[in-house]
């Protein structure tokens, strides 16, 4: 099995970076000297790759006045309008028409991942288990109370997940000291379509791809968590902004001395 088709999610309104993102999407930010959104695109032609759908909102024309077809970035790139933010899983249905019958990965267009090549053994992962409907990036943090937690067993099964608990649920996620947190990258069937239809509003009356996947998971449905080795930002914050550029730029600094 070959996974060749993305999703990437950059309808958000990015209202953490204001006043920033009054100017700009969020995923048009540069890290080092390139928007996020076109790391994004780098860490997902690194695996295999070739066609990406990517879900804006309203008023982010400039991601696709800047990426225009993705031919200069060796992949093919097409637009869905989210006309309303409804959340993550309203935005991720609009692909249903693009994803088909396949597996598909979909990723949130404000993640920096490195090194790109980690992304290989994620796909490796997921092909790996055969029947899996869903892999999910975890990630440890720090604040579990503003991202998805997931729990997991020795083989990585999903056990339960839960979208932005507060600090007392989310005592029932710790581990080794640690907090699994949905990193904003997965696999998904495309099962996943006919879940998301089922859900209802939740958490600041959005849809949340988190209870449509939670759903998948009651039903028996085959999904694993994989835990992340690499370097992973959530661009949702100048602080996180501000560690991934510094780390961009360290990386450009090491591979001029390299070649000179």
């Amino acid at each position: 099995m070959k996974i060749t088709k993305a999703v990437i999610l950059a309808a958000g309104k990015g209202t953490r970076l204001l006043p920033l993102t009054r100017a700009i999407p969020k995923e048009m930010i540069r890290i080092g000297t390139k928007p996020i959104i076109e790391h994004v695109i780098d860490f997902l032609r690194t695996g295999g790759i070739e066609e990406i759908l990517i879900i804006i909102g309203r008023k982010k024309e400039q991601i696709m006045d800047h990426l225009g077809s993705g031919k200069a970035y060796g992949v093919d790139i097409s637009y869905k309008i989210q006309e309303d933010p409804r959340g993550t899983a309203d935005a991720t249905y609009y692909a249903r028409n693009f994803v088909g019958e396949d597996c598909f990965v979909l990723i949130y267009g404000d993640n920096y991942f490195k090194p790109f090549e980690s992304i290989i053994k994620f796909l490796n992962f997921h092909i790996n288990k055969k029947k899996a409907e869903a892999t999910i990036v975890l990630h440890p943090v720090e604040d579990p109370t503003r991202f998805g937690l997931v729990n997991i067993d020795d083989q990585g099964k999903i056990l339960k997940l839960i979208e932005k608990p507060t600090m007392n649920e989310a005592q029932d996620y710790l581990s080794d000291g640690k907090y699994l947190s949905i990193a904003g990258l997965l696999i998904l069937n495309h099962s996943v379509f006919s879940y998301i239809k089922q859900i209802e509003k939740g958490i600041g009356n959005e849809l949340w791809l988190t209870d449509a996947i939670e759903l998948m998971r009651q039903d028996n449905r085959e999904m694993f968590g994989y835990v992340y080795q690499g370097t992973r930002y959530d661009i949702g914050t100048f602080q996180s902004l501000l560690e991934a550029d510094c780390m961009e730029q360290r990386e450009a600094k090491l591979m001029a001395k390299k070649e000179n």
